[in-house]
């Protein structure tokens, strides 16, 4: 079962960079949730599909979209099905040309083969500990 898991969180973070955003955004449930307020000061909690669509339109227009590049470094799988995932995304900043390095970090929640929860974590450290320590 956490390997499917893994499977669906790798196959929506393949689908994003690639702009095959109708692919990315079917992993999701209906009433999947993204936590970023661990995230960024201004971090709030998105509830269902539409409020995922207006987040990474908002996160979208902070970039050179063909500069952009979203990779995944880690993927790992704890006891209790969830996955901890650490990207890194690289490009330049929309309005300023300014080149952007973030490395971030995500515990996701899948069920019946569909995410259902993110926490996002800014440090990726964060999200690997947190997934450890839920798991104890």
């Amino acid at each position: 079962m956490a390997q499917e898991n893994v499977g669906v969180v790798r196959e929506m973070w393949a689908a994003y960079p690639r702009g095959d955003f109708e692919a990315s955004l079917g992993a999701y449930a209906e009433d999947a949730v993204w936590d970023d307020t661990n995230y960024r000061p201004d971090g709030a909690v998105h509830v269902g599909l539409e409020a995922l669509v207006d987040l990474v339109s908002t996160w979208r227009e902070a970039w050179e979209w063909e500069t952009y590049k979203v990779e995944v470094e880690q993927l790992r799988e704890t006891a209790d099905g969830r996955v901890a995932v650490v990207l890194c995304e690289t490009g330049r900043g929309r309005g300023g040309g300014v080149e952007i390095t973030n490395r971030w970090g995500l515990v996701v929640t899948v069920h019946g083969g569909r995410i259902t929860h993110t926490m996002v974590y800014r440090a990726p450290e964060d999200a690997l500990a947190a997934a450890a320590l839920r798991q104890q």
